[in-house]
């Protein structure tokens, strides 16, 4: 990610206001579609009733979407983010021929997971018309395939492709409800899945025309057995750490029955969808600025240790890390802290703006200042990345999602004023434990390099925490 953040960096340096315009939609687009989709098409859902839709056909979609969004995001995570790894790694290899071998076999599996997740849902346990079951089902194996390949895109180094993907998708499907005249929920789902194919096919394009090799199989791993699973299980508690509290509290107080057994919480799904496009920002500045100064300040490192330097010239360069964790973290603080900031004061108005039930307040604050805490563990993970320590990235999400759960039934009672309580204090926790772990392998770091997490001194998989 960081050489994407070097290329948006220089269209912002270079391009003037558009450039830094053009780098910040790109950089939003790559870092943070997948929230940025979730979220905007819960709020405007909430309000499509009021454009010709019946409230029974509104809420059925906004449900189906909403689990559409939560399952194939757990769904596609510890399969995209894998592909990217192995992508990656083939790519640094210099074997670009294997890629179509990885991403074809990656997209068949989540996708067809997929549409068995959504066919047992909508088929059996939710009965749907089988028009509807059906959209549904395409629906949630072109959303997760779509979850897979746009980070891939960047390896294509067509960045500006996810973001023209995403708008390509949001115009066919916003075009295809305007022309139909008080649409039903069938209508609307096939608008919504068109666009989304559009979206997917568009990726995909790029990606064939990037690496036209045929797609074989690997004859070898690029990474040992449990590097992968330990990367996989990493992607997986990233997403349900996100979640957990939501689904539980979709049995909570002010939780409303939807499709037969299946269950939401409009309130608490509402705030908090709206606080996590707090992240938003966060997540792109990141991306374009401290992942980049980063990056170099660790290829430095890298190449001292591997290359003549003495010991003091990489203590030097150890130091350098340092001081740019320091400035990064220092920097994405400040940034977050402003947009909680003014999430907190803005909240009323924003709620009323936008015709929401102003109940949800409490759960959009919560949520707005839990990513503060979440955008540091997310700066965590990716140093802890960087020095291949996957085990400790499981340790931070699985602390985040196990935290949120417990605090969640802690406040079970309580209701309304304690929706985005759990996501805080997991966000929290792994940010308190992320930043420890952080810091106990930047002490210990020419260690770990030389010796400690040397694959030359224990294997191929690595040091398991």
């Amino acid at each position: 990610m960081a050489g994407i953040g070097f290329q948006l960096a220089k269209m912002a340096r270079d391009g003037g206001i558009g450039g830094i315009v053009g780098a910040a939609l790109h950089g939003t687009a790559i870092s943070a579609g997948p929230w940025l989709v979730t979220a905007a098409s819960v709020v405007v859902l909430a309000q499509w009733s009021r454009f010709g839709m019946t409230v029974a056909d509104a809420a059925l979609v906004r449900s189906i979407l909403i689990y559409a969004f939560s399952l194939t995001a757990v769904i596609a995570a510890p399969i995209g983010i894998l592909t990217t790894r192995l992508a990656s790694d083939a790519l640094f290899a210099g074997e670009s021929a294997r890629i179509p071998g990885i991403v074809g076999p990656a997209l068949m599996l989540g996708g067809t997971i997929a549409a068995v997740v959504a066919a047992v849902l909508f088929g059996w346990v939710a009965p749907l018309p089988f028009d509807t079951a059906l959209l549904t089902t395409l629906l949630f194996a072109i959303l997760t395939q779509i979850w897979i390949t746009a980070p891939l895109i960047t390896a294509a180094q067509r960045y500006g492709m996810v973001l023209t993907a995403y708008l390509a998708g949001i115009a066919v499907i916003a075009a295809a409800i305007a022309l139909l005249p008080g649409p039903d929920a069938s209508q609307v789902l096939g608008a919504i899945v068109a666009g989304l194919a559009v979206t997917l096919v568009m990726l995909a394009i790029v990606l064939v025309r990037r690496f036209p090799a045929p797609a074989r199989l690997p004859s070898q791993s690029l990474i040992s057995r449990r590097q992968g699973m330990l990367v996989a299980l990493a992607g997986l508690l990233s997403v349900m750490a996100i979640w957990i509290d939501k689904w539980m509290l979709w049995f909570g107080p002010q939780s409303v029955q939807t499709i037969a057994t299946l269950r939401l919480n409009p309130i608490n799904d509402f705030g908090s969808f709206l606080g996590l496009l707090t992240l938003v920002p966060g997540l792109t500045l990141m991306l374009i600025v401290t992942e980049t100064r980063f990056d170099r300040a660790f290829s430095d490192l890298m190449a001292r240790c591997t290359g003549t330097s003495r010991l003091g010239r990489i203590e030097e360069a150890r130091a350098d890390v340092i001081a740019t964790m320091f400035d990064g973290l220092r920097v994405l603080l400040i940034s977050q802290l402003i947009v909680a900031a003014s999430a907190w004061v803005l909240a009323v108005p924003l709620i009323d703006l936008i015709g929401a039930d102003i109940r949800v307040i409490f759960a959009f604050r919560q949520t707005a200042l839990g990513a503060v805490f979440h955008l540091i563990a997310i700066a965590s993970t990716v140093v802890l990345a960087y020095f291949n320590l996957f085990g400790r990235i499981v340790a931070v999400w699985g602390a985040f999602t196990l935290t949120s759960a417990i605090a969640t039934v802690w406040l079970w009672q309580v209701g309304v004023g304690a929706f985005g309580w759990g996501y805080l204090a997991g966000a929290v926790m792994a940010a308190a434990i992320g930043v420890a772990m952080v810091a106990n392998a930047t002490v210990n770091l020419i260690f770990m390099l030389f010796v400690g997490n040397n694959p030359a001194v224990v294997g191929s998989g690595g040091r398991l925490l």
